[in-house]
C-alpha cells in the first residue's frame, strides 16, 4: 500500500515524479485487475504533490477507477458523472501521456458510459463486465518523457 502523503506537501519536480513512476505502475496494475478502490488509493499519494497538469492527468485516472468503485456498488449517478468528468480531464492528454495510451483509456471510458447511460439506474447491475476499461502504461516510454530536455509535461493541444 501506498504511504500516506500530508496535504500540504511541496510538488515534485522531475527527478520526483521519476522517484513515483513504480506507484503509477501499481496503481495501473491494480486498475487492471479490478481492484479500483486500491488503484485509486494508491495513485492519490502521488497525485495531491504532482504539478499541474500531471496532477490533472493523475485526477483523471482516479475518477475513472473511482466511477468503477461506484459501479461495483450499482450507483448509478456516481458512475456516469465521474466517467464524464475523468474523459474532460484526460482529453487534453491523448494521444499518449507518461506511458499511458490515453487514448484508449478515453475510448474505453466512454464505451462504459455510453453502457451505463444505456442501461440507466434500474438496469444498472446489467453491465457487461467486459466494457471495463483497461490501462496500457509503459514505464520506460513514461521515463523517456519526464526526462526529455524539453519536457515540461505539457498535455497535447486540443
Amino acid at each position: 500500500m501506498a504511504r500516506k502523503v500530508p496535504r500540504n506537501a511541496p510538488l515534485l519536480d522531475e527527478e520526483g515524479l521519476l522517484e513515483r513512476l513504480p506507484v503509477l505502475a501499481q496503481a495501473v496494475r491494480e486498475f487492471n485487475d479490478g481492484l479500483f478502490f486500491q488503484s485509486h488509493e494508491t495513485l492519490e499519494d502521488v497525485w495531491i504533490v504532482s504539478p499541474w497538469p500531471v496532477r490533472d492527468f493523475f485526477q483523471g485516472i482516479i475518477q475513472v477507477a473511482a466511477a468503477f468503485v461506484h459501479l461495483k456498488r450499482n450507483e448509478y449517478p456516481g458512475t456516469h458523472h465521474l466517467l464524464a468528468e475523468a474523459m474532460l480531464k484526460l482529453e487534453g492528454f491523448a494521444p499518449r501521456y507518461l506511458g499511458v495510451n490515453v487514448q484508449r483509456l478515453l475510448a474505453d471510458a466512454r464505451r462504459a458510459r455510453e453502457e451505463v447511460l444505456a442501461l440507466g439506474e434500474e438496469r444498472l447491475h446489467l453491465f457487461d463486465r467486459g466494457l471495463t476499461p483497461r490501462i496500457e502504461f509503459n514505464e520506460e516510454e513514461a521515463r523517456a518523457e519526464i526526462a526529455a530536455e524539453n519536457s515540461r509535461l505539457e498535455p497535447k493541444a486540443l
